[in-house]
């Protein structure tokens, strides 16, 4: 990636790299404070290339489970449930399919995985959304880590790596496919050396509780740092008949995957950055609203190039088909074809690299359009929630008992309304209090709620009244609805003013 911004998220700290032309040519750091997150704003303010925010948090959580296999909605509707089943608090998820099982009813074998704790990511989404600035997914250092092993024949295999802001990750792999990862924090006084010497055991007694390394398997443990704390750790670590340990010097493994950045110690960060920028995973845990802005810039990008491309096009036709007096200079016609074809290649290489999709760039540019639109012109709660609220304190005799609110499309449009704009749709489950003198009065009373609350805006329907009168009420109701204490349920649609 020539240019790009590229974002180290560890728990107490951001680290940028800005690189345009294939060069790093500004490092940034910054904290978690107020003053930094204002200072990463104005860092921005002049971002206009993609974006790849890379995070390293103890609060990464790691599920293996056996699924059906399914595909299409019934896929997308068991993720779902297993993200409400274990994630339901974060929208920072996402599910890996590993291998599909080839005995038995050949299931799938996934891994579910999520970061748990998003606040500490969403502040500096957040920051990056209102500057428009075009991210293009939120990645983790497990997700990335897979070409610094790929050279190893081991089918069980312990990657280890020190990032100096965040800790010793211990990443474990079977087949060469991910399984779980840990993060030991960064103590006072603890260095790459110290931290490896004392968790490399309790992890393998921890992937051996967890079953995921079979009896009497040898676990093959590759080690990644700087030459001179690796000759210490060879001394240090004992010789064990459970475990084999490759030690890989930091420099020459950056050099091998095409970093140019000089080592000073163990940590790891560059190498992983660089490694984010060559090539990113297939799945992350980004969605829609965190990337909207690097598809418009995609959208853009592929507008600009097929109107290039369109450009030299109509220049090639025009001197193709000009009779002009004097023989043309066919160096500046050869000229000109050469640019159309580096223009033509450029656009079947955007092309390439937009996402894959049946869906035609015009529906996409359409469908993008309209979310904007819709984002703009939404509604948030206290539009109209706050006047529900000041009828149900004039009529007091009105006690709520449950409130749903949903959005709808399908609602007819009231007049003076906004018909572009979804219908607020809500279900109002109250009751009566016992004060009145006949169910006559209850009733009225019941009206003039109802058209109060179509004074402030609302299209009202009683779905439920104390006493049902309508052809599909019946007698024997009578004494249920005095029993249940005058239980009334309105229903209330609520759009913008035209």
């Amino acid at each position: 990636m020539k240019n790009c911004l590229l974002l180290l998220l560890s728990t107490n700290h951001l680290h940028a790299q800005h690189i345009m032309g294939g060069k790093i040519v500004e490092r940034r750091e910054f904290g978690d404070s107020a003053d930094d997150r204002a200072d990463f704003a104005d860092f921005l303010r002049h971002i206009k290339c993609p974006t790849y925010l890379l995070t390293d948090l103890i609060e990464e959580d790691f599920r293996l489970e056996v699924t059906p296999h399914l595909t299409g909605s019934n896929h997308s509707a068991l993720i779902k449930r297993k993200f409400d089943q274990f994630y339901r608090g974060t929208p920072f998820q996402q599910a890996t399919v590993l291998q599909r099982q080839s005995t038995g009813r050949r299931d799938d074998e996934m891994l579910f995985s999520a970061l748990t704790n998003p606040s500490l990511v969403t502040p500096w989404v957040d920051i990056l959304l209102a500057h428009k600035v075009p991210l293009a997914g939120i990645y983790s250092v497990p997700q990335i880590s897979l070409p610094l092993i790929q050279d190893h024949p081991s089918s069980h295999l312990l990657l280890i790596t020190w990032n100096k802001f965040a800790g010793l990750r211990e990443t474990y792999f079977s087949s060469h496919r991910l399984q779980i990862s840990r993060l030991t924090p960064i103590t006072k006084g603890l260095n790459f050396q110290d931290a490896v010497a004392e968790e490399l055991g309790r992890t393998y007694q921890y992937l051996k509780s967890l079953s995921l390394l079979p009896a009497g398997q040898v676990l093959d443990v590759r080690i990644v740092g700087h030459s001179n704390d690796l000759i210490e750790l060879q001394t240090r670590l004992p010789r064990s008949e459970d475990m084999r340990y490759d030690f890989v010097d930091l420099a020459t493994l950056a050099k091998k995957l095409g970093s140019d950045a000089q080592t000073r110690d163990s940590d790891a960060n560059h190498v992983f950055l660089q490694q984010l920028a060559a090539k990113q995973p297939k799945t992350q845990y980004g969605n829609a609203e965190h990337t909207r802005y690097f598809t418009l810039w995609q959208l853009r990008r592929a507008l600009l190039w097929f109107s290039g491309a369109l450009f030299a096009g109509s220049l090639i036709w025009a001197l193709q088909v000009t009779q002009l007096d004097n023989t043309p200079d066919q160096s500046a016609v050869d000229a000109v074809l050469e640019q159309a074809q580096r223009i033509t290649a450029e656009k079947d290489h955007i092309l390439r690299a937009l996402p894959k999709t049946q869906v035609s760039p015009s529906d996409i540019k359409a469908a993008v359009t309209t979310l904007h639109t819709l984002l703009e012109r939404s509604s948030t709660p206290q539009e109209f929630i706050t006047p529900l609220s000041l009828a149900l304190s004039k009529f007091n005799k009105v006690e709520l008992d449950g409130l749903d609110w949903k959005t709808s499309a399908t609602e007819p449009v009231a007049p003076n309304t906004d018909a572009t704009v979804p219908a607020q749709v809500l279900t109002l489950k109250a009751h009566l209090d016992n004060g009145f003198t006949s169910t006559r009065a209850s009733m009225e009373y019941l009206d003039q709620f109802k058209y109060a609350l179509e004074k402030l805006g609302y299209q009202v329907t009683i779905t439920n009244r104390p006493l049902d009168f309508s052809p599909q009420g019946s007698l024997s109701s009578l004494q249920d609805n005095q029993d249940n204490g005058r239980n009334i349920a309105l229903k209330l649609v609520w759009r913008p003013a035209a």
